[in-house]
């Protein structure tokens, strides 16, 4: 199935809520969730449960379909790409819960692929889920907010917070932040304080809660 960009159509009917608000239509909000899944910049598809079919992909996934690394098409249906993870794949897509995420292993020299599901939940029509395929690289792609007010961090601990995160040592962290290393690890000690942990793995949880892809 061709993926698509949705227009939409500026005369599309609204409704005014009960409070005043103006509420878009089901076909308004159709459109724009469609687009707004055409722009992610990750793979994102829609596949009917529990038979697998390939209902729709955005112009990411078309592209991470055809490399065929990972997950590929068979007919119309989603299929991983090697043959011995197709059951899995199959019981992943057609599992009961409703959210649901799956480290599909490496293989055949591709990377692992992390897929995130998000059933749908329909009164009527073929039930279906929304999959989000993560490669390797989409650790760049992440969005991550500044929490310095948070924890009430000074500018220069907020710098070397970022540069933690990063996975930079202290050495590091003092070059790239122009200070010494002393003072690196003075920043640290006090960053771990007001975060109330007591090491960089507790510190990167706290953190990694807060972004997003």
């Amino acid at each position: 199935m061709e993926s698509g960009c949705v227009s939409i159509d500026p005369a599309t009917q609204c409704r005014a809520g009960a409070a005043g608000a103006v509420h878009a239509g089901p076909d308004r909000i159709g459109a724009l969730a469609v687009t707004w899944l055409q722009g992610l910049a990750y793979p994102a598809m829609l596949v009917g449960t529990p038979d697998g079919a390939l209902l729709w992909a955005n112009e990411r996934a078309e592209e991470f379909l055809s490399s065929g690394q990972a997950l590929t098409r068979a007919g119309d249906r989603l299929s991983a790409a090697d043959r011995r993870l197709r059951p899995d794949l199959a019981a992943f897509v057609s599992g009961e819960a409703a959210d649901d995420c799956w480290l599909m292993p490496a293989s055949d020299g591709a990377p692992p692929v992390l897929l995130r599901k998000a059933r749908l939940r329909e009164r009527s029509g073929q039930p279906a889920a929304l999959l989000f395929a993560y490669d390797s690289g989409h650790r760049d792609r992440f969005a991550e907010p500044d929490v310095a007010a948070l924890w009430g961090l000074t500018p220069t601990e907020a710098r070397v917070l970022r540069l933690l995160r990063g996975g930079n040592p202290a050495e590091q962290i003092g070059r790239l932040a122009g200070i010494s290393i002393e003072t690196v690890r003075t920043h640290i000690r006090r960053i771990y304080a007001k975060m109330g942990v007591s090491c960089r793995e507790e510190l990167l949880f706290n953190v990694h809660q807060y972004r997003v892809p």
